[in-house]
């Protein structure tokens, strides 16, 4: 069977723009020809445990105050930025890019995300600058709304931007995935190249150039993660290159848990797991925390090459099953040298709900119709 990149209909002109990556697309084949790369594969053979060592994240308190402060200290010097992943495939809000959706009082998504760095910057007085990552079917939405918003009130180095890369659907025996309109399908293979797209963009330079060395990492739907000093602080304090967010896990109306990433230890080793990688079997109930997938990321522990295993993900298009090559920002932290982890865990466990609740995801329209006085009422100014 010939190589599915040797399939004239592909646009290289547009995979070389998104920086498609074809040595390890070309070795991903191979080994799913081989059968050394599968959904099998990505599932977790070691032993599963409960972490024990999170801390719970309060917000009043005499023990709060020296917290707070660290993180204060951190804004007012100007050593944080907030990155929003703002990628993927605009599919599930109606093929319509999520963050320009207003969400209340003509505000969307990135406006809410930008007055809030704009609230901290006022309060601290110093800019926390704003990074969206987009991908090749949010840009250009993405800018147009922008540009129509003067870029958010952000003045020139305090808003930034670079683009995820891209792959190539496939079908199940390897070949080129063709949709029903006769082209390739394209899709943005997860969020975890932001590491690589932050770094070979130049906005990490750019950022450590002005003096930021942390960065808040959130969804472009969770409009619960804004800058706190109180989570600032406890990344700070607790002094490792990378801090998760982790909240209580529950089941919803239908019984069914809350799915997602959740922190374990795999065969004696801390890390955050992508729900996927569970066994099928795995009880649910042993593991009471996941993640929120809002993360603080030190900018010099990531400014070196990060390679995360990119893992098969079966999807239908067009009626048809296809298979995507997909990376998860969480799974850097089951990255290990011969030291030891590449980038060392904390895990703070915050509240979901309520004025300090770090967790308000909207993946679908009728979430929003939902969520929409919860969040008018969590983003209030106090």
């Amino acid at each position: 069977m010939a190589h599915p990149l040797e399939d004239p209909r592909l646009d290289w002109e547009l995979l070389r723009s998104y920086h498609f990556d074809e040595a390890f697309f070309r070795d991903a084949v191979e080994r799913l020809r081989a059968g050394t790369l599968s959904e099998a594969t990505a599932v977790i053979s070691g032993k599963i445990e409960r972490v024990n060592e999170v801390v719970d994240v309060h917000f009043q308190g005499p023990e709060v105050g020296p917290i707070r402060s660290s993180g204060e200290a951190a804004l007012r010097e100007g050593r944080i930025a907030v990155v929003v992943l703002n990628g993927g495939m605009a599919t599930r809000f109606g093929g319509v890019v999520k963050g320009v959706v207003e969400v209340y009082d003509g505000a969307s998504f990135l406006a809410l995300k930008a007055a809030d760095v704009r609230a901290a910057a006022l309060r601290y007085g110093k800019p926390v600058p704003l990074v969206l990552m987009n991908s090749f079917a949010t840009h250009e939405a993405t800018m147009a709304h922008a540009a129509a918003h003067r870029n958010f009130g952000l003045a020139e180095g305090e808003f930034y931007t670079f683009q995820q890369s891209i792959s190539v659907r496939l079908n199940p025996d390897t070949s080129l995935f063709i949709g029903d309109d006769g082209r390739p399908s394209y899709h943005a293979p997860g969020h975890g190249d932001f590491f690589s797209s932050l770094r070979g963009s130049g906005v990490l330079s750019a950022l450590r150039a002005r003096g930021v060395e942390e960065v808040l990492f959130s969804n472009v739907d969770n409009l619960g993660a804004t800058v706190d000093p109180v989570i600032i602080g406890h990344h700070l304090q607790l002094g490792r290159p990378m801090t998760a967010e982790v909240t209580e896990k529950r089941k919803n109306s239908a019984g069914v848990w809350d799915k997602g990433g959740a922190p374990a230890r795999v065969d004696g080793r801390l890390q955050l797991v992508e729900g996927f990688r569970f066994p099928k079997d795995f009880p649910q109930e042993m593991l009471p925390d996941f993640s929120t997938n809002n993360m603080l990321f030190n900018l010099a522990a990531i400014d070196r090459p990060l390679d995360l295993e990119r893992h098969v993900v079966k999807k239908t298009v067009d009626g048809r099953p296809a298979l995507q090559l997909e990376s998860i920002t969480c799974e850097a932290s089951g990255l290990w040298g011969a030291e030891g982890p590449l980038l060392p865990l904390s895990l703070l466990r915050v509240p979901r709900d309520g004025p300090n609740g770090r967790f308000f995801p909207v993946k679908e329209p009728p979430d929003l119709e939902e969520m929409r006085p919860i969040l008018r009422e969590r983003l209030k100014p106090r």
